[in-house]
């Protein structure tokens, strides 16, 4: 086995003893620092206004998350922007949301979460758009 090859197979083997997934999650909690949030992203906006015209035509569905682009003739991913998700946790500084409150959110403001492939992502609360209230009627 060359130098390379012994190289690989360490690091293979210091992955795996140093996988962590075996850990309950019911020992480790998550819990951001400062003014942080963490938010589990909604696959669609709830939020969206759906209409029918007088003719019959529905608007105000999201497209496809692909397209083919012009310029390119290329199968496109359709990049969303403005994503809506609910707070997980938020860090002691956060003093304009809970824990429960569904916020709107711009991609270029979230970092991924990477804990456990549940799809969390932290930002800042100083770069929430805004948080969804129930009216008092």
């Amino acid at each position: 086995m060359n130098a390379m090859e012994e190289l690989l197979k360490d690091s293979a083997e210091n992955i795996i003893e140093n996988n962590v997934e075996n850990i309950n999650t019911d020992e480790v909690d998550l819990i951001p620092c400062n003014a942080t949030v963490i938010i589990k992203p909604y696959e669609v906006n709830p939020y969206r206004k759906i209409d029918t015209t007088a003719s019959g035509l529905i608007v105000g569905i999201e497209s496809d998350k692909t397209y083919k682009s012009n310029e390119t003739g290329e199968i496109t991913q359709n990049e969303q922007v403005i994503r809506v998700g609910t707070v997980i946790a938020k860090g002691p500084k956060a003093d304009n949301v809970e824990v429960g409150d569904d916020v709107f959110f711009t991609t270029y403001s979230m970092t991924p979460l990477p804990f456990r492939k549940l799809g969390y992502v932290c930002v800042s609360e100083t770069l929430l758009i805004c948080r969804v209230v129930k009216k008092n009627v």
